[in-house]
């Protein structure tokens, strides 16, 4: 109620006040007062214990096979060596991946699908990414989707409504489930969304600047001196050379 329908009638309403359909928005100052919950964790990023056991279990995927084998031998890896949103690597494709001098890159860009910020961005691949073979795996999928299936959301049968969810997003969901199913079932604890938080405090402890970590992650800079300073992907991409590698088995 406090985040989704007062949200919704609010906006319907100040909509209805700039068409004059309505004269007063009766939900403009309503407040709901939802009671705090207890938190048990004392963070939100995942432990050693619990980013290892993901890690190891996605590298014991098989990138060869099905579109969620390949999402979960990857996706949490990229996650955890850039923070990005599992949704936006889910919908990445082959052609968003990028060579500049020795150094690889992801393009992160609405035209592949959904971004939160609706504003593009190169970020670097981390060079244990390069290492494990990614690059061959990309090098498959000939500049498609790498971790789900064109064909399945092209090929609607006659009178089918199209998913709510695309089929990046319905990859994400799976990919969750799937780590819930490895053990990580602490509700306080996103399955997917947890690597931004361990991504940047992994940063931070390592000395990368907070500039650099805003802008793999994107985060909106704290200020707006900070936006007129945006590292370009050439300083991220050296300011990545400090995060180390996560050592699994």
């Amino acid at each position: 109620v406090a985040t989704v329908w007062r949200t919704a009638l609010k906006t319907v309403f100040a909509w209805g006040i700039a068409e004059k359909l309505v004269k007063s928005n009766p939900f403009r100052d309503v407040r709901i007062n939802v009671p705090r919950k207890n938190i048990e964790r004392e963070t939100k990023a995942f432990s050693q214990a619990e980013a290892m056991i993901i890690l190891a279990a996605a590298l014991a995927c098989n990138d060869r096979k099905s579109f969620d084998e390949r999402a979960r031998r990857w996706v949490p890896w990229i996650c955890a060596y850039s923070g990005a949103r599992a949704g936006e690597i889910t919908q990445v494709r082959g052609m968003d991946i990028q060579q500049r001098g020795s150094d690889y890159f992801v393009r992160l860009t609405p035209s592949a699908g959904k971004i939160k910020t609706r504003k593009a961005r190169t970020i670097p691949l981390h060079e244990h990414l390069i290492s494990q073979g990614f690059l061959e795996f990309v090098e498959r999928a000939k500049g498609g989707p790498l971790f789900y299936d064109v064909e399945k959301i092209t090929a609607l049968a006659p009178g089918k409504k199209r998913p709510r969810q695309s089929a990046a997003e319905r990859t994400r969901g799976r990919l969750g489930a799937w780590v819930r199913s490895l053990g990580i079932a602490d509700p306080e604890l996103s399955p997917n969304h947890a690597w931004r938080h361990t991504f940047k405090a992994q940063a931070a402890r390592v000395g990368i600047d907070e500039r650099y970590s805003d802008a793999i992650t994107g985060h909106t800079p704290s200020t707006t001196g900070r936006a007129y300073t945006t590292p370009i992907p050439e300083d991220l991409a050296e300011a990545m050379r400090k995060f180390p590698r996560y050592s699994v088995g």
